[in-house]
């Protein structure tokens, strides 16, 4: 007996309700992929920012001047103070189109066919959507203005000069990197010192409050490992491993390699300062499906909305020219 035939608006039906099925082990995915990211979402950092044409991000760059010892008969100023400013993001979106081909779907008949072939589309664009992602997120954006806006924006080797989130660090100190360069320097003789002294730099006086987490490339990953194992320096992350990824750490801050991180750097993130902003409207959502003008096939793109924020620059950390 011959299969019944599957229209157009049952092959869109069928795969928006697989995408629907999908969506959340799709985002968890690809997000839970890329390490940074995993640990920002175990930590509450993906945050709501929806509504608006762009993000305004809060930052606290004062001290309260009226704040004194004070005695009987003591006053108080109320005098109004200027601690708080913004810094104003814009939003970014990451897309793909899932194109079903005329001549597939009719090869694809039953529903097991058909959910294959379905799956396949959908695995395909979460692969894809990892790739796109992780090679953003330690980049600046500069390759693309319409690309994420990743660490590198808010963590660069000329700390005291450009305009981030509208604010000129040429003329706000307080809105600077720390950075060191180890040009010229053998790693097997300074790295663990510089690393030390990067790190207390990002740091509060006594260390209450520290990078959370160091990023670098997989050779400066290993040159550490070296010379940590060699000094009795090396350490295990425990909340790596309780996020089932394996790894060292310095001083308890988990390192972290990858593919994307230029050469050379070694990032130290201060995570409590970082936050994913997104709008879950457009959170990977499927839009309609589509005929394309001029042939049989069918496409609906997935789109979401995102960006990259950093409240508190004076806290984050480069070492560069880690190379020699």
């Amino acid at each position: 007996m011959a299969l019944p035939s599957i229209t157009s608006e049952k092959w869109d039906d069928l795969h928006t309700s697989t995408w629907m099925r999908k969506k959340t082990d799709v985002v968890d995915n690809v997000f839970d992929a890329i390490p940074i990211l995993k640990v920002m979402k175990a930590r509450g950092l993906f945050v709501d920012h929806s509504g608006g044409t762009n993000i305004t991000q809060p930052l606290e760059y004062g001290e309260n001047d009226t704040v004194d010892w004070i005695g009987r008969g003591s006053k108080l100023s109320i005098e109004g103070q200027e601690i708080i400013t913004s810094a104003k993001y814009d939003w970014k979106f990451v897309g793909g189109s899932i194109v079903r081909y005329f001549t597939d779907e009719s090869m694809n008949k039953g529903e097991a066919a058909i959910f294959n072939y379905t799956e396949k589309n959908i695995n395909n664009l979460n692969k894809t959507l990892k790739k796109k992602l992780n090679a953003a997120l330690l980049q600046d954006g500069s390759e693309s203005a319409l690309a994420l806006e990743g660490f590198k924006k808010y963590i660069e080797s000329t700390p005291a000069t450009g305009t981030v989130g509208g604010i000129d660090a040429a003329t706000n100190t307080w809105w600077r990197n720390q950075h060191t360069s180890m040009s010229g320097l053998d790693h097997t003789v300074y790295l663990i010192d510089y690393m030390r002294t990067m790190y207390d730099d990002c740091s509060d006086d006594g260390g209450t409050e520290t990078p959370q987490m160091l990023v670098t490339t997989k050779a400066i990953k290993n040159w550490y490992e070296d010379e940590a194992l060699d000094s009795h320096y090396y350490t295990e992350s425990n909340e790596m491993a309780d996020l089932g990824i394996k790894g060292c750490a310095f001083k308890g801050a988990p390192i972290i390699w990858s593919g994307t991180c230029d050469a050379g750097l070694i990032y130290f993130l201060n995570l409590n300062y970082f936050e994913m902003a997104y709008d879950p409207s457009k959170w990977f959502e499927m839009t309609e499906w589509k005929t394309a003008q001029d042939n049989l096939e069918r496409v609906a793109q997935v789109v979401a909305q995102m960006n990259l924020l950093c409240s508190n620059r004076e806290k984050q950390g480069l070492l560069s020219a880690v190379t020699t």
